[in-house]
This record gives structure tokens, sequence and C-alpha cells, in this order.
């Protein structure tokens, strides 16, 4: 019973989310494709900061979290090493077969300047440090002052319909189409690539943590999506694992902030693996930043993917438990 409620509701979110999406490509499309522009590009950024922000305050409003982080921090560390690491070597392994490089002529890369060493180090963590920094003031905040006992979880909700509303207006501006997606392997192949290279990862879990293979394969099942993995574990019955899920996934998204914008430098190549290790937030929280470091092809993916991504979490997760 709690399952099938979890999944309507994820159907239900899905849906919103995707409304969301529809009324800023209508907004967009009724007031011209050449108006609003630039306001729409900066409201998504100023909208990243504050949903950022907002879930390091939300998360640290969870009863216990300190606890948390301090006695299965390390599983959670470990789990998520094995599940990105299993997902980039297995996209980029596969992809390279399935599709040849050439099919990556549509990805635009971020400019790379000639320069030393440590000045292309600094570009690459600044972008990430600032976001993952937000979130850790948000936290901080909540942790340590009584300014957000007003706060709400469901105002993220909120902020992440804003931002794809405007995400949707950006979309017809930059003219992109959905269309082509299931005949374009490097797209449609997205899923399948993030699900088996993490679950190829867990495979080694029982090496270095106390956990079987089956109950990593669950506990990694929510692909960033940690509100839900951890809620839906410990539903069914075992706490002490969702709460791993949820550091775990949380982790996952975490270590999405810096990678992204690392893989972009590396190359066309690296597209599948940032799209991947971004999981089910590739259609929200790191829709942005993927888009800015792989340009308008990889926003389309990324968003077919996260959809794909979080319609999958609250259907396995309950097969390992």
């Amino acid at each position: 019973m709690g399952y099938s409620f979890a999944h309507m509701d994820t159907l239900w979110y899905l849906a919103k989310l995707a409304l969301a999406l529809i009324m800023g490509m209508l907004c967009a499309r009724a007031v011209g494709l050449n108006r609003f522009q630039k306001s729409a590009a900066v409201l998504q950024t100023t909208l990243v900061w504050l949903l950022l922000f907002f879930m390091g305050v939300n998360t640290g409003g969870i009863e216990g979290i300190t606890k948390e982080f301090g006695t299965i921090g390390v599983s959670a560390l470990v789990l998520t090493l094995l599940g990105i690491g299993g997902t980039v070597l297995f996209s980029l392994v596969v992809s390279s077969i399935v599709t040849p490089t050439e099919q990556s002529e549509g990805i635009a890369i971020a400019k790379r300047k000639e320069q030393s060493f440590i000045r292309r180090l600094y570009d690459i963590v600044k972008e990430p440090l600032i976001l993952v920094g937000i979130v850790v003031l948000g936290l901080t905040l909540r942790l340590t002052t009584p300014l957000f006992d007003w706060f709400q979880s469901s105002l993220v909700t909120y902020l992440l319909y804003t931002l794809l509303f405007f995400v949707g207006m950006g979309m017809v501006h930059k003219r992109i189409s959905f269309k082509g997606v299931f005949g374009d392997k490097s797209l449609f192949l997205l899923p399948f690539y993030t699900i088996a290279g993490t679950y190829f990862g867990a495979l080694f879990a029982p090496l270095l943590t106390g956990y079987t293979v089956k109950e990593a394969w669950g506990m990694l099942s929510g692909f960033g999506w940690y509100s839900l993995s951890g809620i839906l574990i410990s539903d069914l019955g075992f706490p002490i694992l969702g709460s791993i899920s949820f550091l775990a996934n949380l982790l996952r998204e975490s270590f999405s902030f810096f990678l992204i914008p690392f893989f972009g430098r590396l190359g066309k190549r690296y597209y599948h693996p940032a799209v991947c290790t971004a999981g089910a937030t590739s259609m929200d929280v790191t829709l942005v930043l993927l888009s800015s470091h792989f340009g308008t092809r990889t926003m389309l993916g990324s968003i077919y993917h996260g959809v794909v991504m979080s319609l999958a979490a609250p259907i396995l997760i309950p097969l390992f438990f």
C-alpha cells in the first residue's frame, strides 16, 4: 500500500513538473520568441541559487540529521563513490560503442582558455564550490539559528515549479524540440547507462562495506532523489538502510555539482557521464548547470533522463527489500 501511494505521488509530482515546463513554453510562445530572453536566463540562475539554499535549510530541519551524518556517513560515502564510479565507467565505455564520436556534433562544450594549471583548476571548481557552499550555508543557518523555524519544505517544491517554468521559456527561446528523442540512441539510452552503471558499481559494495549487493542496489536506486529513497526504504521496515540511502543520494547530487563542470572541460565524449552522474536531478536541480556546460542538446537529454530516472526510482527500490 505504501508503495502504491509513493508511486502515485511520483506520477503526480512529475505531472506537475511537466505542467510547469509546458506553461513556460506556452508563455514564451504567447509573448514572442524574442522577448524576455535575458530576463528568463537571469531568473533561472537566481532560482537555482534560491533552490539550493532552501534545500540546505530543508535538510537541516530533518530530526537527528547531525547524528546520521556522524554514524552512517562513511557507508553512504563509499556507496556513493561506487555508484558514481560505475556510472561514469559504464556510460563512457558503452556509449563509445553504441554512439560514435561523430554523433556528438550537437553538443556545445564550454570554451577553454589557454592558461596555467592552477587557473584551469580554479575555473573547474569555482562554480560547484559556490553551489555547494550555498547548500552548506542554508544547512548551517538552519542548524545553528532560529531564523528558519518558519520554513516549510513545500517551498522547495514551489521553487522547482517556478524554475521549470523559466526553463520552459528558455527552451522555446533556444528553439529546442522534443522530437527525435526515441530515434537518437545517444539520448534514448541515457537512463540505461545510469541504472546499469550504478548497479555495476554496487557489485563491489560487499568488499568495502557490511552490506550485500542487493541492499546496495536498493539504497542506490534513488539515483540522487534522496527524499524519496530514504523515506521509502524506512517505510519498508529498514530505517538504518533508509538513512544511508538518504545520505548516499544526497551526496550523489552534491558530487554532481563538481563533476558536471569537470566533465564539461574534458570534451564532448563526457556528455553521457555528466548527465548520468546527475541522476534524477538532471531534470531540475542540475538542469541549468548541465545546459550551461554542454549546450541545448544536453538540456533535452537531461529532462528526458531525469523524468525516466524519477519514474524508475519508486519502482526499483521496493524490488530489493
